[in-house]
């Protein structure tokens, strides 16, 4: 008997452990696919792609998370001769071509938003006078 008092009182024990943890599942959300890992120090985050909670400001301790979409910075596309970056290649484009070509530092400071391989017409991946013929081949439509 004394044996079955010592199980009984183990058991009862072992089963008002288990039974005191608090469980809250009074709100929840179904978030729609993907993730990703970003790490740092002791941390790792995992977040999912296209939720439908984006918005508040989570924060507790020394954390704070904010929910949202990602959004990656918009370049525009580089066109070839397009050196002005208005969207035609045409007589405009002539005098922002030859200051890349001739100082790609002013050229950079007075189009801050192109990208100077729009000067790059014959595609070799460098601006240099090697693009003149392609620049004047672009200019007359051919």
């Amino acid at each position: 008997m004394k044996r079955t008092f010592v199980i009984s009182i183990f058991a009862l024990l072992a089963v008002s452990t288990v039974s005191a943890q608090p469980f809250d599942l009074g709100w929840n959300t179904i978030d729609g696919g993907g993730d990703m890992w970003t790490t740092g120090g002791n941390f790792t985050l995992s977040g999912t792609i296209g939720q439908p909670d984006a918005g508040p400001v989570l924060t507790g301790g020394g954390f704070t998370l904010t929910g949202g979409f990602w959004a990656l910075p918009l370049t525009p596309p580089v066109v070839p001769g397009d050196v002005n970056c208005n969207g035609a290649i045409d007589f405009d484009d002539i005098n922002p071509f030859v200051l890349a070509l001739s100082d790609p530092v002013a050229y950079q400071a007075a189009y801050p938003d192109c990208d100077i391989l729009s000067a790059d017409c014959n595609g070799d991946g460098v601006v240099d006078f090697n693009d003149i013929n392609a620049f004047v081949a672009l200019l007359s439509g051919q």
